[in-house]
């Protein structure tokens, strides 16, 4: 088979051909005929072969993308089966109604094993999400003598909780199934931006927050962020005077990513 720069061509030299045997009489318009004949059949023949590559390409195209898909829907099973076993593991270990008992380093090394290995299929709000879960189960586990209060456990059962749903409502909408939650994850990034404002002392910037978004005792992560919809310029300014007191502080680099992500996410909330 002839290839397009072939095609291309002789179809310029047809067409002036063509044009100069157009004005020498019959001989001249049958001559016309047949090569205009011939024209045709070549730029049909130009356009099947590229209709044909494209065919190729979407059927390619569509068989690896029928197994990402059906990979991705694997992974969102796995991660949101070991997310509810984390939460499990602090259930089990509740010994009262004010007694919530840390959880193993072993019960946070078996999420942690399951998030790296399907995080390869994971989309970047989910990846986020389920590493901010990591991050706040870690807080349910004794480190050397700092063991967690009650307290700190159930704060970071609620959390769990919170992010575990908000994730099934998005992986929901991912393989086209109906959702009753519109962006679910963006809760998600409030929550983490609360976090954020409530976790690092920088005194000389009034940090961490004071006011409406400080973490209190029995705070819901639900209530945090609802509160943090019906505030994002307050939220804006907490994050941004944490972005002064670390953009000159390399230790802090990841702090300032995290303060950048979140202001970043706060647009988005504008036109919601």
């Amino acid at each position: 088979m002839l290839n397009s720069a072939t095609l291309d061509s002789i179809s310029k030299l047809i067409s002036n051909v063509l044009v100069y045997l157009g004005g020498v009489g019959a001989v001249g318009a049958f001559f016309y005929f047949l090569l205009k004949k011939t024209t045709e059949k070549i730029v049909d023949a130009r356009f099947d072969e590229r209709l044909e590559k494209v065919k190729h390409e979407l059927q390619l195209e569509q068989q690896r993308m029928s197994v990402v898909y059906q990979n991705q829907k694997d992974s969102f099973r796995e991660v949101l089966v070991a997310a509810h076993k984390a939460i499990e593991a602090i259930e089990q270990r509740i010994a009262g109604e004010d007694d919530w008992r840390p959880i193993s380093q072993e019960d946070a090394d078996a999420f942690s094993r399951v998030l790296w290995r399907e995080s390869l299929f994971m989309d970047d709000p989910s990846d986020h999400a389920l590493r901010l879960f990591r991050e706040i189960m870690l807080t349910a586990v004794p480190f050397e003598m700092d063991v967690p209060t009650g307290n700190k456990v159930w704060w970071a059962y609620n959390q769990m909780n919170f992010i575990a749903e908000r994730l099934a409502e998005h992986f929901r909408a991912k393989v086209g199934l109906p959702s009753t939650v519109t962006e679910p994850l963006l809760d998600v990034e409030l929550l983490g931006a609360c976090r954020l404002i409530n976790r690092y002392h920088f005194p000389d910037h009034d940090l961490p927050t004071k006011g409406p978004l400080k973490v209190k005792e029995n705070t819901t992560a639900a209530q945090l962020t609802a509160v943090a919809r019906g505030t994002p310029k307050l939220l804006r300014a907490e994050l941004e005077k944490l972005k002064e007191a670390t953009e000159k502080d390399i230790f802090f680099s990841e702090v300032l990513t995290e303060a950048n992500r979140y202001l970043h996410k706060l647009d988005t909330l504008k036109s919601h």
